[in-house]
């Protein structure tokens, strides 16, 4: 211990103590001539008391551990102090100000990012830190606004203030610090105006991001910048007019994010005379025209400028360009075909989408050579010819979509070779044949969409096997045979659409048994962010309320469907259902179920949509249908049910008689109907399995019939022989109904 007493530098980062708080205080408090201090990402759970009186000590950084609480942090009087991290304790609580209940006169560096502590400012001390250059506080809830103290740190040379809830205006403090190089406000909620001509002191100012926020960012066409940026972010930043002038200057740019905006026009030439861009992001605009020739993307690591209205050929490079990693340009509208040498001219690509344009050819088979390839979307053109088996040789992919060309052929065979897949959309084509059994090596799938297509067989066994399947479309092929028992394992599956095919045999109940939809909530899976840097939006098209919608993103992993519709399906629709609590959308229209509306569906209590029309179902409407006070579609026609709509609730809404109608016996609000009895005679009825094939009833029913009329008949012969008095009463209640009939008759004539 004596030896440590001396110990001016300890560096513990990623070293798992197994101390007590108290043993670790116990040491620390002997080493009186710390001055570097590092315990970062040692799961400590409590922030050492000792470290206050370390008042030597002029580097402290605790990121990364578990701390609930701030308290007892107080560092007091710490004259050396020079910098101080805190940043990824994500489960802090307290008030933050506590940090700055110390002295520390040389404090050049704090940071206090990814704490995520709620309802609260920064607090006004922070001015006093007059030789701060370093100040991070992103990734936090921070509310307020930026506090105009700030504007006496003369000193800051990086202020990140990014993801956070701040309001107000930008103070225009911001653009006076002369030593400013970095500034990061983005994701925030600033409002009101802002020009770029605040910026005039800062010479120094090299990234300056602004993106995604309210604010309305002005740019005069003649101002020119005293500096010279190597970053710029201003997407969602509502700017107006062409491609803002004053970048040609900008010869240092490496990263341009101008996406999310009003821009209109052209692409200028001058664009591509920038040496050092490298990040091109200008989607989700109003620019038309064709890709200046001038833009070289050979030099470019992302250019993503989709959901514009580009036009002409692609922009392909014509020379080998092993780094580029992503290329969006997706949603314009480009023509031509895919160039066929396109595999060997983009070997680093990792994101490749062309979708929404108007390509027309085949898939060249080159595609096969891109290795590293994590995402390759072609969807949503005009495609044609079969799919390349090379397109097996992409091994890394994750997301393969092709949906809504012209493919044909059968699904290549060796499919299964890419085991990496995520998400495969093969959607809206002419693929014929069997699911290739290859695909059961693609146990991470997560999203399978092969609807609208020819494809035929039986739903494949298999996959039950897919443990992490979320969404499995299959509708509008011609698929046969029954629904199988075990699409119940699919624990995570909350989208399952099998419509428009030809299946017949009953619903299976275990379909009851859908975690997923049965807990009532959906896991949102992560896997979204894959390695090649970039958020893929994906979309499936589900069938609610009578419409095709395509749901994206996070709100896709949110809903829930069934969709049974349109194929043969027999017998009634089981009660286990009804314990799909987290269900939105249900549609078991144009097949043959028979039985009544099980009334467990009153426990759908998350059910939006409802579609039972064209079947045989026959009784009446639950009223247990009543509790469900989210749906807002219901269609039941062309059935054979009886007796009184339900009245109140969300049914006073279903103004629609079409929703009903096709039910003769049926009536009540909306329809005009009168009749709507359900047939209250106790006579024995043969139901339709006591008929049998010649259509003659059988033998064993009359057997039956005669059996209760004669057990009636005697039960009540016998007690008027046996009770002398029940019998007398009876004499008596036949005699004063003659004497009324009687009299009846007489006062006819």
């Amino acid at each position: 211990m004596e030896k440590l007493q001396e110990l001016k530098y300890l560096y513990l980062r990623h070293v798992l103590l197994n101390m007590t708080s108290q043993e670790l205080d116990a040491v620390l408090s002997h080493l009186h001539l710390l001055q570097h201090l590092d315990l970062s990402y040692c799961s400590l759970t409590i922030i050492p008391n000792a470290i206050q009186n370390l008042t030597s000590l002029s580097y402290i950084f605790l990121d990364g551990n578990e701390f609930s609480s701030i308290v007892p942090l107080c560092l007091g009087n710490m004259p050396h102090l020079q910098e101080l991290g805190l940043s990824y304790n994500t489960k802090l609580s307290g008030d933050i100000g506590q940090i700055f209940c110390g002295k520390w006169p040389k404090l050049t560096m704090l940071f206090l990012s990814n704490m995520n502590i709620t309802s609260w400012s920064i607090p006004l001390s922070i001015g006093q830190l007059s030789f701060l250059t370093y100040l991070d506080l992103s990734y936090n809830k921070l509310s307020g606004s930026i506090p105009l103290s700030i504007g006496q740190l003369s000193s800051l040379v990086e202020l990140d203030l990014s993801h956070n809830e701040l309001s107000g205006n930008i103070p225009l403090f911001i653009g006076q610090l002369s030593s400013l190089e970095y500034l990061d406000l983005s994701s925030n909620n600033p409002q009101g105006h802002f020009s770029l001509d605040a910026f005039k002191s800062p010479s120094k100012l090299n990234d300056l991001v602004l993106s995604h926020n309210k604010l309305s960012v002005q740019i005069d066409p003649k101002w020119i910048p005293p500096f010279s940026l190597s970053s710029l972010g201003l997407a969602s930043c509502n700017i107006v007019g062409i491609l803002p002038p004053f970048l040609s200057t900008q010869y240092e740019l490496q990263d341009l994010d101008l996406s999310q905006n009003n821009l209109y026009g052209n692409i200028p030439s001058w664009l591509g005379g920038l040496p050092y861009l490298q990040y091109l992001n200008l989607s989700y605009n109003n620019l038309q025209g064709r890709i200046p020739f001038t833009l070289n993307m050979s030099s470019f690591y992302n250019v993503d400028l989709h959901n514009n209205m580009l036009s002409g050929l692609l922009p392909i490079p014509s020379i080998v360009s092993p780094n580029l990693q992503l290329l969006d340009l997706s949603q314009n509208g480009f023509t031509g075909v895919i160039p066929i040498p396109i595999g060997t001219l983009l070997l680093g690509i990792q994101f490749l989408s062309l979708s929404a344009n108007y390509l027309s050819g085949g898939i060249p088979s080159s595609i096969g050579l891109l290795q590293g390839l994590y995402v390759l979307d072609l969807s949503k053109n005009k495609l044609c010819g079969k799919i390349p088996s090379s397109l097996t040789n992409c091994s890394s992919l994750t997301r393969l979509n092709l949906g809504k060309n012209y493919l044909i052929g059968h699904i290549p065979t060796q499919i299964g070779m890419i085991s990496s897949l995520q998400t495969l959309q093969l959607n809206g084509n002419m693929l014929k044949g069997n699911f290739p059994s290859s695909l059961q090596n693609c146990s991470g799938l997560q999203i399978l969409d092969a609807g609208e297509n020819l494809l035929v067989g039986n739903i494949p066994l298999w996959l039950a096997q897919f443990s992490n399947l979320m969404i499995l479309v299959l509708r509008s092929n011609d698929l046969h045979g029954n629904i199988p028992n075990q699409l119940s394992n699919l624990s995570n599956l909350h989208v399952l659409d099998i419509s428009g095919n030809n299946l017949t045999g009953a619903i299976p109940p275990k379909l009851g048994k859908l975690k997923a939809i049965m807990d009532a909530e959906v896991k949102i899976s992560n896997s979204s962010h894959h390695n090649s840097g970039y958020y893929y939006k994906e979309g499936v098209q589900v069938r609610n309320k009578g419409l095709d919608q395509v749901y994206v993103n996070s709100i896709l992993l949110l809903i829930t469907c069934i969709d049974l519709s349109r194929n043969q399906l027999s017998n009634g629709i089981p009660s286990t259902i009804g314990s799909l609590k987290g269900l939105h959308t249900l549609n078991l229209s144009g097949n043959s179920l028979t039985g009544k509306i099980p009334i467990t569906f009153g426990m759908l209590e998350q059910l939006e949509s409802l579609d039972l029309s064209n079947n045989e179902l026959k009784g009446e409407i639950p009223s247990q249908l009543l509790n469900l006070s989210f749906m807002s579609s219901f269609i039941v026609s062309n059935n054979t049910l009886c007796g009184r709509i339900p009245t109140g609730g969300q049914f006073a809404t279903f103004i629609d008689p079409a929703y009903f109608s096709g039910n003769p016996s049926l009536c009540g609000f909306p329809l005009d109907n009168e009749t709507c009895k359900c047939g209250t005679t106790n006579h024995i009825k043969p139901t339709q399995e006591d008929v049998d094939e010649r259509g003659e009833i059988p033998w064993h029913w009359y057997v039956e019939w005669m059996t209760s009329f004669a057990a009636g008949f005697w039960g009540v012969f016998g007690i008027l022989i046996f009770k002398k008095c029940w019998r007398r009463r009876f004499i008596q209640v036949l005699d004063e109904v003659a004497i009324i009939f009687l009299d009846r008759i007489r006062d006819i004539r």
